[in-house]
């Protein structure tokens, strides 16, 4: 994270903005006051850091509950005062950016497009053409030397767990197994089962695990994950997150506890859609979890994952507007290692149809395209997918594959990992049901160098 060392901004409380809060905002007193308490919090270099903590906080909360006013019926000047919210958290943050944050105009402009990309993910690079250049790319970039014969050379597959902690959920996303309506058995791990399960993880050979859970406040609180952080870093363990959109304080806390990754998909960046599949519950904020991966990049996670749910909207749409994401963070900050995946939806909750289903050869088109749109992004598979899909996906541009995996808090037992084939508690169906051990040797088998951990 790049930290502030000048002098506070000026000109971001004038005279246009507050006749503009005062004539447009019911809550302009309040608001107001609350500028005036950041102005003083950036003037006085003795003001304690959790005061401007706590003042940045707020701030970032009326901002996102502005943008969510926005896109529900747009005022005029409002998104003025969103930038101009986003400037006064940034510089309480301490964070080196000069411009606001301008993830959702990148989003909308093609100018910024390659064609090659697009013809890739669009259909018109024909199939064979497509995954020949995809591996050449994954190949030049992904294969390592091996130290007895320098000439030869290995892909990198790194392998991973994802582990689940929580099933309590408050979202009411109709494409969930963990949905709150959903009529399942619940499971909140405390922090001594988390470790068991990271101890039998590791013996199986992940050093590299994902903290996964459901977004149940009451129980998943911040100091719940940082606790359970500290505890696998404590195991020399590589810790990613996939959990609930959190603050940027929140963000903070995790990057100190140790956790170094987050993995946050967007499901679909199509708003209308977005909100029809979220209908109730915190997830329903598109705004709030778009930028926070950015807000996790800032606060000093230096691994993010990004991606679409396939089948919840236009395929084509998403997996361009994705890409257009990635390369904005890529932008933002150079230095972050990112990662692009693109679980597809196949047994849902009753009620729900998937209403873009995407068959075996689109998904192969929309990762090739990947590979050939940011080279270098780590491409990440998970055991939703077939053994073969997944083993013929690997060979041409998959870089990261989950193996022996569980969706259930709790799942995994001492002795292995491999997984019951259908556990009606689980967030979704396994489908690659092999062990992390054949998983492993059939990728030995095919040359691949196996790796563990990033470091």
């Amino acid at each position: 994270m790049n930290c502030f060392s000048g002098s506070p901004p000026s000109g971001l409380l004038d005279s246009e903005l507050l006749q503009y809060l005062r004539g447009n905002d019911e809550h302009s007193e309040h608001h107001i006051t609350l500028l005036q308490r950041a102005e003083t919090c950036l003037k006085d270099p003795t003001a304690e850091a959790a005061d401007r903590m706590d003042v940045a906080g707020r701030i970032e909360r009326w901002r996102y509950q502005t943008l969510n006013e926005w896109r529900d019926e747009p005022v005029p000047g409002q998104e003025r005062l969103i930038d101009s919210l986003d400037r006064w958290t940034c510089w309480l943050h301490r964070i080196d950016r000069e411009m606001p944050r301008s993830l959702r105009h990148h989003l909308t402009s093609v100018s910024s497009d390659d064609d090659t990309w697009r013809a890739a993910i669009d259909g018109r690079m024909a199939m064979p053409e497509l995954c020949e250049a995809a591996e050449e790319k994954t190949r030049q970039l992904f294969s390592v030397s091996l130290p007895d014969q320098p000439n030869a050379t290995k892909r990198r597959m790194l392998l991973y767990a994802p582990l689940y902690v929580s099933s309590h959920c408050v979202n009411h996303c109709v494409y969930c197994g963990f949905k709150y309506d959903m009529d399942i058995q619940r499971t909140h791990l405390d922090i001594d089962d988390v470790m068991v399960q990271a101890d039998i993880l590791l013996e199986n050979g992940f050093q590299h695990q994902l903290l996964v859970a459901g977004d149940f406040p009451r129980l998943t609180t911040t100091s719940y994950f940082c606790d359970l952080v500290q505890g696998m870093r404590d195991r020399g363990l590589e810790i990613s997150i996939e959990i609930a959109s959190q603050s940027s304080d929140s963000y903070r806390a995790m990057a100190d506890a140790g956790a170094t990754g987050l993995t946050l998909y967007q499901e679909t960046y199509d708003p209308e859609v977005y909100r029809s599949v979220h209908p109730r519950g915190p997830k329903q904020s598109y705004d709030w979890r778009l930028e926070a991966p950015e807000r996790a990049a800032e606060m000093g996670f230096s691994r993010i994952g990004i991606g679409v749910l396939l089948g919840l909207a236009d395929p084509v749409s998403d997996v361009q507007m994705m890409i257009r994401h990635a390369t904005y963070l890529k932008h933002q900050f150079p230095h972050l290692r990112l990662a692009l995946s693109l679980p597809r939806l196949h047994e849902t909750p009753d009620g729900y149809q998937v209403k873009h289903p995407v068959d075996d050869e689109q998904l192969i088109r929309f990762y090739a395209a990947c590979r050939l749109a940011i080279p270098d992004v780590e491409l990440v598979l998970s055991t939703r997918e077939p053994a073969a899909l997944r083993d013929r996906l690997a060979k041409i541009c998959i870089t990261q594959m989950s193996a022996g995996s569980s969706t259930t808090p709790g799942g995994y037992q001492s002795d292995g990992c491999k997984q019951d084939d259908a556990d009606p508690d689980g967030q979704f169906p396994v489908t690659d049901q092999r062990s992390v051990h054949q998983v492993r040797d059939w990728l030995c088998k095919e040359n691949f160098d196996v790796r563990w951990r990033f470091a």
